[in-house]
């Protein structure tokens, strides 16, 4: 019973640890008319307690039926002022050879990026950025679009 107990107790501890490493998980809704090339998402992101050198993953929700096999994304890391401190330009694969979606889900399908790098300074605020490079003016499917960033 004892060792049960103590099984619990690391597991929780575990677990309240790897909670604590996520900072922001935040989503945003795309007009249902398709995302267009020039509107940019912006995340405002809450003042710094502490220096962070973490890593920033990008989420997107699609509809099942997206028709494009790869997205391409610009995500722009920005101090207080606007600033752009780092730029990524992040080449995500939705499909695979056949066109069966890679993403988790079955009416919406959920996509995570690879991490990218992020830092943001104590008692610094800071904006995440992201916008397409599509050829596509319009972009269709892609219902929200969010970032996790993590310790």
């Amino acid at each position: 019973m004892m060792h049960r107990n103590l099984w619990l107790a690391l597991s929780l501890s575990l677990a309240a640890c790897n909670y604590n490493e996520t900072l922001l998980h935040s989503y945003k809704s795309l007009p249902s008319e398709g995302w267009y090339r020039r509107d940019t998402i912006c995340f405002d992101l809450p003042k710094a307690e502490e220096d962070i050198n973490g890593t920033l993953i990008i989420g997107l929700r699609t509809t099942s039926h997206i028709g494009i096999k790869e997205v391409v994304l610009a995500v722009e890391q920005c101090n207080e002022a606007g600033k752009v401190s780092r730029c990524d330009t992040i080449h995500y694969p939705l499909t695979d050879a056949e066109g069966k979606g890679l993403g988790e889900g079955v009416n919406i399908l959920q996509y995570e990026t690879k991490p990218l790098s992020f830092r943001l300074q104590k008692s610094k605020q800071g904006h995440v950025r992201i916008h397409h490079l599509m050829t596509q003016e319009t972009l269709t499917g892609i219902t929200e679009i969010g970032i996790k960033i993590k310790k």
